[in-house]
C-alpha cells in the first residue's frame, strides 16, 4: 500500500470541487440541491446533465454518462485515471509525489520544462523582431497583404526570424541559454567545423503550441521565393506532430461552442480562415491525420469537417482521415475546395461567404468514401465494380450500426447497378472476421434478460438505500439471497454494503475501488431523488417487483427440474413439486391473492 500516493489522491479529490471543474466547460445553473446544464458528451438543447456537489457526482439523464470528478476529466480530456489525476493536481497546484515518477520521468520532465522555456523565449524574440523592428517590416507587409491582421498576429504569436546566422543564438545566449539546449529544442544547428548557427533565417515564424498553449516547435515560411517553402522543427521528444493540432489552443473555445472542428492541411490555411472570422479551425500540419489528433478533437467536438487540398494527395489523405475520425466516434464530412486550390488561396480569391458555402455542401464522410472509391476504379465492367465493393466494405464496417451499413449497401448497389446481395455477401465475410454479423436490427447490449420494470425497480431501490441506509434492514435478507440481476447495480450495492458494515457511509469514498463503468452506475443511481412523501410506497413497490421477478424465475427453474425428473422417473420429483408449489404461494401473497 502506497500511503503517500493515497494521500496525494485524497488531497486532489478534496481540492477538486466538481462544480468548479465542470463549470470550466459547461454552463451550470443551480436548481434545488443540484446544478444543471447541457451535457458536453452528446448534443442537446434541453439541460439533462446534473451535478451533485454534495455527493461529488455528475450524471446525464440523456446519454447516461456519469461518475466523479476524475471520470469527468477522463471523459472530457480523453485520458486515463493517472493523467486525469495529474491534470487536476496541476490545476490546483498540488505537487505529484516523486515516488510516483521514475528517475527517467523526473529527468525528462525537467528537460521538457527547460525546452518549453527556451521555445517561449524564442517565440517572444521572433514576435518582437516582427512587430518592433525595421527588420521585420517586409514580413509584416507580407502578412498584411495576405489579409492577416495585427489581431491575428497577436493571437497566434506570429514572428520573424532575422536574416542572420546567429540572431537568435546571440540573443538567447545573453540570457544564459546554453547552445546545446537550443539544439535540443531544434532552434540551432551545429556548424561543420565548430559552433552553432540559427536554423530559421529570414522567415515568417509560426509557433506551434500544444493544447495548453505551450510552444513546442515552429514552422518557418519563406517570404518571397525560396526552398523549402516551409521549414519546420524536426521531431523531438517534446514535439510530435501526431499529438498536436496547430491552432487548437486558439480554436478550442470556438470548437466547443460550435461542437464542430474544421481540419485543414497547413498553418497558413488555418490562420487565413481565422483572419476572416472562421475560428473553429485547426491544421493537422500535413496530410497524415493521426488517431491521437482525433482523440484530441473528441474532447471538444462532435463533428469534424476535413478540408484538405483537392489534389490527389489531399483526396487520398481525406479518405484515411475519415476512417480515423469515424473510429473515434466523430461525425465526419469532407469539403472539397474547387479548382484544386487550397483553403488559403481560395478564401483570398473568393472570400468568407464562398468558403462557408463549400463547408455547407460538404458530403458526409461515408458518401465521400463511396464517391472517391468509385472514381478511382473503372466501373464500366463487372471486374471494376467488384473492386469498388472490395475497397468500400472496410469503410462500411466502421458504420455506427448495421442499419446505417444497410442504407449505404443499398445506395452503393444502386450506383453500381448490381444486386444488393453481392455487397451483403462481401460485407458478411468481412464482418465475420471481426466477429460481427450483418443484421437489420441492432445487437442486444447484454444477454441478461431483464424487464424494464425490474431494471427500474433495482435502480430506484438502490437509490433509496444510498439516500436512506436505515432502510437496508427491511431488505438485507432478500438482497443477500437474490442479489441484483443487473451486475452493475450489484457492484455498487456491494461497495455500499461494505461501508454499512464498517459503520460509516461516506459518499466521498463510496466509489473507491469501482471501475470506470461502475462509477458511472453509481452516479446514475445517486442522480435520482425520491420525494419523502413517496418514499415508503416507492420502496415497497420496488422491493415487491424485485421479489416477484426473483420468485418467478425460481419457480420456472424448479418446474423445469420437476418436468425433467418426471421424464426420468427420478425420486427427487416430489421435492421439486413441493418447492414449486411453495414458490407459487409466495408469489400470490406478494400481491395479496
Amino acid at each position: 500500500m502506497n500511503v503517500e500516493y493515497d494521500n496525494f489522491k485524497e488531497q486532489v479529490k478534496a481540492a477538486a470541487d466538481i462544480v468548479e471543474v465542470i463549470s470550466g466547460s459547461v454552463a451550470l445553473k443551480r436548481k434545488g440541491s443540484k446544478y444543471w446544464g447541457c451535457c458536453p458528451f452528446h448534443g442537446e438543447k434541453t439541460p439533462s446533465f446534473s451535478v451533485d456537489s454534495e455527493k461529488g457526482f455528475f450524471y446525464c439523464f440523456g446519454c447516461h454518462e456519469g461518475g466523479d470528478v476524475f471520470k469527468f476529466v477522463q471523459k472530457s480530456e480523453n485520458c486515463d485515471f493517472k493523467e486525469a489525476l495529474k491534470l487536476l493536481a496541476e490545476k490546483y497546484n498540488i505537487p505529484v509525489p516523486n515516488n510516483q515518477r521514475t528517475a527517467q520521468e523526473i529527468a525528462r520532465e525537467k528537460k521538457s520544462e527547460e525546452v518549453s522555456n527556451v521555445n517561449a523565449l524564442a517565440s517572444k524574440f521572433f514576435h518582437a523582431c516582427l512587430t518592433q523592428t525595421q527588420y521585420g517590416k517586409s514580413a509584416l507587409d507580407y502578412l498584411h497583404n495576405r489579409g492577416i491582421t495585427d489581431e491575428i498576429i497577436e493571437s497566434f504569436s506570429i514572428g520573424y526570424a532575422l536574416n542572420s546566422y546567429t540572431g537568435l543564438l546571440h540573443n538567447l545566449s545573453k540570457r544564459g541559454i546554453n547552445a546545446n539546449l537550443l539544439q535540443e529544442a531544434g532552434l540551432v544547428l551545429p556548424g561543420k567545423r565548430q559552433g552553432f548557427y540559427d536554423k530559421f533565417r529570414d522567415r515568417v515564424m509560426i509557433p506551434i503550441k500544444n493544447p495548453r498553449g505551450q510552444v513546442v516547435g515552429f514552422g518557418g515560411r519563406v517570404i518571397d521565393k525560396g526552398e523549402p517553402k516551409y521549414l519546420n522543427t524536426g521531431e523531438t521528444p517534446w514535439f510530435n506532430k501526431r499529438m498536436i493540432l496547430f491552432g487548437y489552443d486558439v480554436a478550442a473555445k470556438a470548437i466547443k461552442t460550435e461542437k464542430c472542428a474544421i481540419v485543414v492541411e497547413g498553418y497558413m490555411d488555418a490562420i487565413s480562415l481565422h483572419a476572416v472570422g472562421i475560428t473553429n479551425v485547426v491544421a493537422s500540419m500535413g496530410t497524415a491525420f493521426a488517431i491521437e489528433q482525433a482523440k484530441l478533437l473528441r474532447r471538444t467536438a462532435e463533428k469534424v469537417i476535413f478540408c484538405y487540398d483537392s489534389d490527389k494527395a489531399g483526396r487520398v489523405a481525406s479518405m484515411r482521415a475519415v476512417s480515423i475520425a469515424a473510429k473515434e466516434g466523430l461525425q465526419v464530412r469532407v469539403a472539397g475546395v474547387p479548382d484544386g486550390k487550397d483553403p488559403d488561396e481560395f478564401i483570398r480569391q473568393h472570400g468568407r461567404e464562398a468558403f462557408l458555402k463549400v463547408l455547407e455542401q460538404a458530403p458526409e464522410g461515408i458518401d465521400f468514401l463511396v464517391e472517391e472509391t468509385i472514381r478511382q476504379n473503372n466501373v464500366t465492367d463487372f471486374a471494376g465494380k467488384a473492386q469498388v465493393v472490395s475497397n468500400i466494405v472496410p469503410f462500411l464496417l466502421e458504420c455506427k450500426n448495421e442499419i446505417e451499413a444497410a442504407g449505404y449497401i443499398r445506395k452503393i448497389a444502386q450506383k453500381l447497378t448490381i444486386d444488393e446481395g453481392l455487397i451483403v455477401g462481401e460485407y458478411n465475410r468481412a464482418a465475420k472476421k471481426q466477429g460481427r454479423a450483418y443484421s437489420q436490427a441492432p445487437a442486444q447490449p447484454s444477454n441478461v434478460k431483464i424487464s424494464n420494470a425490474e431494471e427500474q425497480a433495482e435502480r430506484m431501490l438502490l437509490s433509496i438505500l444510498l439516500e436512506h441506509p436505515e432502510l437496508l434492514a427491511n431488505c438485507q435478507d432478500f438482497l443477500s439471497e437474490a442479489g441484483f440481476v443487473q451486475l452493475k447495480y450489484g457492484k455498487v450495492y456491494e461497495a455500499f454494503f461494505r461501508q454499512v458494515q464498517s459503520g460509516v457511509v461516506d459518499y466521498n469514498h463510496l466509489g473507491d475501488g469501482l471501475t470506470t463503468e461502475e462509477l458511472s452506475t453509481l452516479a446514475e443511481v445517486t442522480a435520482y431523488k425520491i420525494a419523502d412523501i413517496e418514499l415508503e410506497k416507492t420502496f415497497s413497490d420496488c422491493l415487491r417487483i424485485m421479489k416477484s421477478s426473483y420468485l418467478e424465475k425460481e419457480y420456472a427453474r424448479h418446474m423445469a427440474l420437476a418436468l425433467e425428473y418426471n421424464r426420468t422417473q427420478d425420486a427427487r420429483l416430489k421435492n421439486e413439486l413441493l418447492e414449486s408449489q411453495r414458490l407459487q404461494n409466495e408469489i400470490r401473497q406478494l400481491y395479496g391473492n
